[in-house]
C-alpha cells in the first residue's frame, strides 16, 4: 500500500495496515452530522496504526467541532486545536446567522506518548484556504505542507483514509515522505493518482537541496 491510493472503504482497508507502524495521521473527514462516528473510527484506528510518538491531525468543521473533539478524545489524548483562518468561502450557521471564518485541524497522540512535534507550531495559520481544483471539499496545499512538515519527516509514513482530490499525499510527496491513501468514489482516487503523478517537489526546494550539495 506505500505510496499508492486504494479504492474502497478505508474501514475495511484499514485493517491491512499493521500496529504501530504509521507515523503521522492526516486527514480531512467530511463534516456533515451523519459522518461523525467516522471520527470514532478514525481515532480508534489511529491508536492501532500508530507509532509511539506519532500523530492524528484531522480537519473538523466549526458547526459540530465540540462533538468531534468529544469522539476523538475517548480514544486519544487531546494535543492542541489548530485554528486556520479561512481565506476562501466562509459557512454560515443559519441557526444564529453567524458566519464563520475559520476551521480547525484537531491534533491528537496515543495515550501515555511523550511525542512532540519536530518543530514549533502556530495556533492561527492563515494559509491559502479551500482548493476545489480537485474536489467539491478540497484543502489547500499550503496549510497540509505545514502541518505535515512539522509533524513528520522525510521518509515517514503519512496516511490520509479520506483522500479525495488527493491533497494530503500530494503534499507528502512532495516532502519526500511516503504515503498510504484510501478513497471510496472510484472516480476521486483516479483524479487523486493523477495529481499525484504530477506532484513534484517545489522548484525553491530543488534549487535549495541543489545549493546545499554544492
Amino acid at each position: 500500500m506505500i505510496n499508492t491510493i486504494v479504492t474502497g472503504d478505508a474501514r475495511e482497508l484499514a485493517k491491512q495496515i499493521p500496529d504501530g507502524s504509521v507515523d503521522l495521521i492526516f486527514t480531512d473527514p467530511p463534516y456533515p452530522k451523519e459522518y461523525l462516528p467516522l471520527y470514532d473510527w478514525l481515532a480508534t484506528e489511529a491508536a492501532r496504526i500508530l507509532k509511539p510518538d506519532g500523530f492524528l491531525l484531522a480537519y473538523a468543521g466549526t458547526y459540530w467541532k465540540a462533538e468531534v473533539i468529544k469522539r476523538l478524545t475517548a480514544h486519544m489524548d487531546y494535543y492542541f486545536d489548530f485554528i486556520l483562518l479561512n481565506g476562501g468561502n466562509s459557512p454560515i450557521m443559519w441557526a444564529r446567522k453567524v458566519i464563520s471564518r475559520h476551521k480547525s485541524i484537531i491534533a491528537l497522540r496515543k495515550y501515555g506518548s511523550d511525542g512532540q512535534p519536530h518543530t514549533n507550531v502556530l495556533s492561527f495559520w492563515n494559509g491559502g484556504g479551500e482548493d476545489k481544483r480537485f474536489h467539491t471539499w478540497g484543502q489547500d496545499e499550503s496549510s497540509a505542507r505545514y502541518y505535515i512538515d512539522c509533524f513528520s519527516k522525510p521518509g515517514d509514513i503519512v496516511f490520509d483514509p479520506f483522500v479525495g482530490g488527493g491533497t494530503t499525499c500530494a503534499v507528502a510527496k512532495q516532502l519526500k515522505r511516503q504515503f498510504i491513501g484510501f478513497e471510496i468514489i472510484p472516480e476521486m482516487a483516479e483524479i487523486a493518482r493523477a495529481r499525484i503523478e504530477n506532484a513534484h517537489q517545489p522548484i525553491f526546494e530543488e534549487i535549495l537541496s541543489q545549493a546545499v550539495m554544492l
